[in-house]
Parts: structure tokens; C-alpha cells; sequence
């Protein structure tokens, strides 16, 4: 009856799911950290240092995780684990606390909390054992206290002493402790190299024993050297460790030198560990799940351990290349399925054949139908929030806003809007390149939005909707907007325009997009080289999608950004003209219609339609790629082809009907022609180019705003 309860009243959101894959991954690494933890305190062994520091980064990463999805009990928790660990690695709790036992139970309740989340008749319960368990953690806490006078004795620098962090300090303490030998290297690295000099170092030492701190030392040294000191604790002495160390420039020097020990024959015997008193020993006991729920007794599991090893999350990750074989072979399921629907076809057809044609053709629809289901899982798969992308631009900001020194604010909308992975991650580059430039060239200091009467604090806003079968992307900013009569001067400076050439307003911005053109006069840390706004529009263009921008001066700066949803098995519309057949994906086909040829204006050489009281500009699929016109007085279809609020007609001479289609790169010289995306099989039928309807678009629109 619990686990039914239990069942019926969670309900997780999409972010709550997420959050469970990741947090359930960093507690299993926390569980094994902790089962090595558990055996060097049975076995009283000293403890490694870099399995502390292992278990607090993720105990701090849990915190981290927790705290931005608003989950605030799992963050307290993480909290109080994370100072009981930060004591450990400092050397202010001892291994032997009560509250180094505790983080197991916490552990154990973290895994309670993931798996009830969205449970709000769980919500008191997890509330009081969250408090429940901080309370023994705070109350088991002992810090020894800070010895005084420990590194007298010891041969050092105190300018030295006093560099040394807190952790520092606990490891040459806990080295002392052990009786091993202290030494100082001192060496130099040329300024070019000294990383990887340094690192290769530091990690012949670690092989003898542990780097305890690596500070740059003063004293004389070339312009194109530094100096570096490393205190390190050793078993050897300080002459086996110099002749180990075969570095130019490098001395050891011994700190405090004990004579060099014998090595041991055999293992100490382990600690012997007395029992705990009964009160503490239920503080260091794992808590069955009951405990936490308050059920019966006679419906508690047989092993809480057993119950521990099922996983909470039902997220498996996978790798993006099995997704793209995947899809590879669905696609050419859905190539097959064409010809065998073309098989149906001739067979119905024949009336010696007609029978079995209508059984097959009911074992195709069934196939048919159940590959629809097969594709749309495997592309539901593929998709992913573009979270991912807007998380590292809040990070760019952030860097952005120290570096610069601007005060500006990143609003972000649409942030669980869902694209292809590999749309998603081809977006990372231009979007950071737009977020670049609004910070560097539009958004003004502090003092020029004042004087221009805008708040002191700007605004740079990113939003992402779906729009049909696209999704926009807007980068908008509140700054200085782009002068395009500056624009056009710098560029008839640099010979891009002649001067006798009449530009549209949207022509002269476009100009942005042109191969090492920059806006700014002077280079910069963050633009100024003329690298960005093109690579954002050959990005976008590999993607089957077009870029945007428009400015008002003084006001700000918008680019839009639209995108296919997927790339992968998409359905396409077959056309034709002449002899020739083309696919045009029908995520970008808005409406399809047959013409009489005077329906179709003239103006200054261009042809248009007028549709339903607005002007469409035509374009005709033979002169795109020289082949033969048709008969000028014949009827015509015209597919109407739309991206964003971009509109164009496209003439051909037949429709030919819709099919699934996989877009394949083409390898050679024809994936160069623009107005090419690809290539496509159609069964039977061959191989048909695919169209790409965004170079279609921006074309007739250059040429259309040129006039």
C-alpha cells in the first residue's frame, strides 16, 4: 500500500528528473569515496588527502545542484556534510568523529529525498528528518583545537609559514605527524614552458611522496625565467630525492632531515576499534528505509542495502554517436519503407496481382505505422533544452562583466526549449560571439547611459520560442544601436562597397556579416579582430537556418536567429522541374498552389504574386541552377517557402508528392553550390538534392531590398 501511495502522489517535473540523473551519480560516487574512507578509519590508516578532498567536491557540488533547483532541504543537508568534510581535510575534526559515521546516514537520506521528490505527502516527513540529522551532525562536530608552536623546529622561511594556506598547513602537520621528511625544492622554468615543467616535477615527487605547497620564490633569475619552491614531505631523504630528481636548475634542500628509515616487513596489525557507546552506535548505524518512512515493522525490506543498489533515476546517458547510428538505420527504414509503398502500388495495380497487393499493402501500413513510432522516439531522444547552452552564457557574462567592468544584466527566456543536441552544441559558438559583441560593442560605459538618460545598468536579453517547425533564437540589447552610415563608411573605406551602390537600411546592417569586417577601430581583449558575426552566419547557414539583425540608433541592437528543429529524418516535399527532381524539407513549406502565367507580375526583371493582398517574390528552380525553362505561357506551382517572417515563392514545373527523407553531406565540389543542403535517396527512385531553403530565402531577400 506505501509504495502504491508513494506511486500515485509523486508527481516530478522534467527539472526535477534532470536534477535526480545528476544528483544520483555524484551520491554513487559519494557511496564508493565513503566505503574507502570507512576502511582506512577501521584499519587506521592515515587518511588520503585526495579522497577527502574527492568527497567534498561532490558533497559541494550536491549543494550547488540542489540550491539552483530550489531544493532546499537536500542543500541544508549537503551543507553541514560538506563543513564535517572541510574539517576532516583541514585537520580540525578527526577521522574517529561521530560525525565522519554520520555522512553515511546522510547519504543514505539524500537517496530517500531524490527518490520522494515531488511527493507532497512526503514533504513534513523529509522536512523534520533533514532537521532531524543536521542537529546529530552539529552536536557530533568535536574540533580539536589549533596547536601552537608546531613548526619551530623546522628549518624555514617564516615568510614562507605565513603563505601557507589552512589546508596547507594541516597536510605538513599531518606529515610531521607520520615522521616523514621535509624538504624544499627550489628550481626555475622559462616563463613559456613553466607548466609543463612544473607539472612534470611535481609529479615525479608525488611518486616518493606529496607536494605540501608550490609557491614562485624571489630571488635572481633571468627575465625569461621563474622561480618556483615547492614543500614537499618525503620517506627518502633529501640526497636520494635530489638524485631522483634529474631537473636543470633544481635543488633540495632538507627542511627537517630524520635519519632514513628501514623498510618494513610487514604490516602493522590492524587498529582495534572498541565499540562506540550504544547512543553513538545508533548515530553510526545505517537507517533502514522504515526509519525514514515510519512504516510497520512486517513492511520494512529484507535489506536496506539490497533496496540502496536500485537506482532512483530513470536517465541513462548516452553517447551522441550511438544516437546518429540510430537514427542512421531508422532512416533508411524509412528509405525501404518508400519502396515497398511503390511495390504496393504497381501490385494493387495489376489485377493478376491485385490480391496480394492489398494484403501487403496492410502489412505496410502496420510497419508504416509503427516506424512513425520508432522515429519519433528516436528524435524525442535527440532533443534537449537549450538550458544547456544559456547555463554557459551566464558564465560568459559573468567573466564579461568583471573584464570589462560594465554593469549589465543577462535575461533569459525559453530556456526549456528543445532542439537537436547537435543543433544545440553547433549554437554555443554564435551565441557567445552575439553575447561578446553587445557587451564589448554595444552596451555603453556607465557614464554614457547616463548622460543618454538609460539606466546605469544594461541590458542584454536572450529568448528562444518555437515558431512552427523552427525555433527563434533573439539576442536583443538595450546600447548604442548600430550608426549605419558609419557602417557603410568604414566599409567603402575598406573597398566591401562602392560608393555609387544604393544599399537598403537591412543591406548596409548586413554588412556586419562580411568576412573580417569589425565595427570597432581599435582590436580588444574581447573583438575588434573582424572574426565573429561571420562565423555566426556560417554556423547558422550549416544548419539550415538564417540570421537576422536590426537596429535602431541610440536604442539597441536585435538578431534573431531561426533554426530547424531537428536535422535528422525530416519530411520533404519532391519537386521537379524539367527532368530534374529536388527535395525541399516541409518544416519551410508553408502552402503550395498552381498558377496561370499571367497571374505573375513583372517588375524591374523581378516576378511576383500577388497572395491574398500581399506582394510574394518568385523565384524559378531551373534558372537557380541553369537548367531549361519551361514553357513560359504553361501554368506553374508555386511552393511558398517561409522562414520567420520571410516569405518566398518558389516555381517548378510539377509536385511530386511528400516523403521522410534523411539528408546526407555530399562529398566533392557540389557540397560547395549555395542553395545546396545535401543529398537524399528516394527508394527505388534514386538519389534527389536537397534544397536549402534558407540561402533560397536570404537570397531573394538581398535582391529583393538591393532594388
Amino acid at each position: 500500500m506505501a509504495a502504491r501511495r508513494k506511486k500515485a502522489t509523486t508527481r516530478q517535473t522534467k527539472a526535477h528528473r534532470e536534477f535526480v540523473s545528476e544528483a544520483e551519480e555524484i551520491l554513487e560516487r559519494m557511496r564508493e569515496d565513503l566505503a574507502d574512507l570507512a576502511d582506512q578509519r577501521v584499519q587506521g590508516a592515515d587518511v588520503d588527502p585526495d579522497l577527502v578532498n574527492r568527497i567534498f567536491r561532490s558533497a559541494h557540488s550536491l549543494k550547488g545542484l540542489a540550491g539552483m533547483f530550489g531544493l532546499d532541504g537536500i542543500s541544508d543537508l549537503a551543507h553541514h556534510v560538506e563543513d564535517v568534510l572541510d574539517g576532516l581535510r583541514l585537520g580540525r575534526t578527526s577521522l574517529e568523529s561521530p560525525a565522519v559515521g554520520l555522512m553515511d546516514e546522510a547519504v543514505t537520506l539524500f537517496g530517500t529525498l531524490l527518490e520522494r521528490i515531488g511527493d507532497a505527502d512526503y514533504e513534513a516527513e523529509a522536512t523534520a528528518a533533514v532537521t532531524s540529522l543536521i542537529g546529530r551532525i552539529e552536536g557530533a562536530v568535536e574540533e580539536a583545537p589549533a596547536p601552537v608552536g608546531e613548526f619551530e623546529g623546522l628549518d624555514l622561511d617564516p615568510a614562507l609559514l605565513r603563505a601557507l594556506t589552512e589546508y596547507e598547513e594541516h597536510r605538513l602537520r599531518e606529515n610531521l605527524k607520520r615522521g616523514r621528511n621535509i624538504a624544499l625544492v627550489d628550481t626555475m622554468f622559462e616563463i613559456i614552458s613553466f607548466e609543463e615543467g612544473l607539472s612534470e616535477l611535481s609529479g615525479a615527487i608525488k611518486e616518493v611522496g606529496e607536494v605540501i605547497s608550490t609557491l614562485p620564490s624571489p630571488g635572481e633569475a633571468p627575465e625569461s625565467q621563474i622561480r618556483f619552491s615547492l614543500l614537499v614531505a618525503t620517506d627518502t631523504g633529501a640526497t636520494e630525492l635530489s638524485n631522483r630528481l634529474e631537473f636543470n636548475d633544481t635543488t633540495v634542500r632538507p627542511v627537517q632531515d630524520l635519519p632514513a628509515r628501514e623498510p618494513e616487513l610487514a604490516s602493522p596489525p590492524p587498529r582495534k576499534v572498541e565499540p562506540d557507546p550504544p547512543e553513538s552506535q545508533e548515530d553510526l548505524s545505517l537507517p533502514e528505509p522504515a526509519s525514514i518512512d515510519h512504516e510497520p515493522e512486517a513492511s520494512r525490506p529484507e535489506s536496506s542495502d539490497l533496496a540502496s543498489l536500485k537506482s532512483i533515476s530513470d536517465t541513462v546517458r548516452v553517447d551522441i554517436r550511438k544516437l546518429d547510428e540510430l537514427m542512421n538505420m531508422v532512416g533508411e527504414l524509412v528509405i525501404q519503407r518508400g519502396a515497398i509503398d511503390s511495390i504496393v502500388s504497381r501490385l494493387t495495380a495489376d489485377p493478376e496481382t491485385a490480391r496480394l497487393g492489398v494484403e501487403l499493402s496492410k502489412v505496410h501500413k502496420a510497419v508504416d505505422r509503427k516506424l512513425k513510432e520508432l522515429q519519433s522516439g528516436v528524435l524525442d531522444v535527440r532533443m534537449v533544452p537549450l538550458r544547456q547552452v544559456f547555463e554557459k552564457l551566464s558564465r560568459v557574462v559573468r567573466r564579461l562583466r568583471r573584464d570589462l567592468e560594465k554593469e549589465v544584466r543577462l535575461d533569459i527566456k525559453g530556456a526549456d526549449t528543445e532542439l537537436d543536441k547537435l543543433i544545440v552544441e553547433e549554437l554555443v559558438d554564435p551565441l557567445m560571439h552575439l553575447v561578446r559583441n553587445a557587451f564589448d560593442h554595444a552596451i555603453e560605459s556607465t557614464e554614457e547611459r547616463v548622460a543618454a538618460g538609460k539606466p546605469a545598468e544594461g541590458t542584454i536579453a536572450v529568448d528562444a520560442f518555437q515558431r512552427g517547425n523552427h525555433v527563434v533564437i533573439q539576442v536583443n540589447d538595450d546600447g548604442r544601436g548600430i550608426d549605419a552610415a558609419d557602417l557603410r563608411a568604414k566599409a567603402e573605406r575598406r573597398g566591401l562597397v562602392d560608393p555609387e551602390d544604393a544599399l537598403s537600411h537591412k543591406e548596409t546592417l548586413d554588412l556586419i556579416f562580411t568576412p573580417g569586417f569589425s565595427t570597432r577601430d581599435e582590436v580588444s581583449e574581447t573583438s575588434g579582430r573582424g572574426v565573429g558575426m561571420d562565423v555566426v552566419r556560417n554556423n547558422l547557414t550549416a544548419l539550415g537556418g538564417i540570421v537576422d539583425v536590426d537596429s535602431t540608433l541610440g536604442r539597441g541592437t536585435t538578431v534573431s536567429m531561426t533554426l530547424p528543429i531537428t536535422l535528422a529524418i525530416i519530411q520533404a516535399l519532391i519537386v521537379g522541374t524539367e527532368e530534374q527532381r529536388f527535395a525541399i524539407p516541409l518544416n519551410s513549406v508553408l502552402e503550395t498552389m498552381l498558377v496561370e502565367a499571367s497571374s505573375i507580375q513583372r517588375s524591374e526583371e523581378r516576378e511576383m504574386l500577388n497572395l491574398r493582398g500581399e506582394p510574394l517574390p518568385l523565384r524559378r528552380l531551373s534558372r537557380e541552377f541553369g537548367l531549361p525553362d519551361a514553357d513560359p505561357d504553361a501554368k506553374q506551382y508555386v511552393v511558398v517557402l517561409g522562414l520567420g517572417e520571410l516569405r518566398v515563392g518558389l516555381l517548378v514545373d510539377r509536385l511530386e508528392g511528400q516523403q521522410d527523407t534523411v539528408i546526407k553531406a555530399i562529398q566533392g565540389p557540389v557540397h560547395q553550390v549555395r542553395g545546396i543542403a545535401g543529398a537524399t535517396e528516394l527508394g527505388d527512385k534514386g538519389a534527389v538534392l536537397v534544397l536549402d531553403v534558407s540561402a533560397i530565402v536570404e537570397d531573394t531577400v538581398r535582391r529583393r531590398d538591393a532594388a
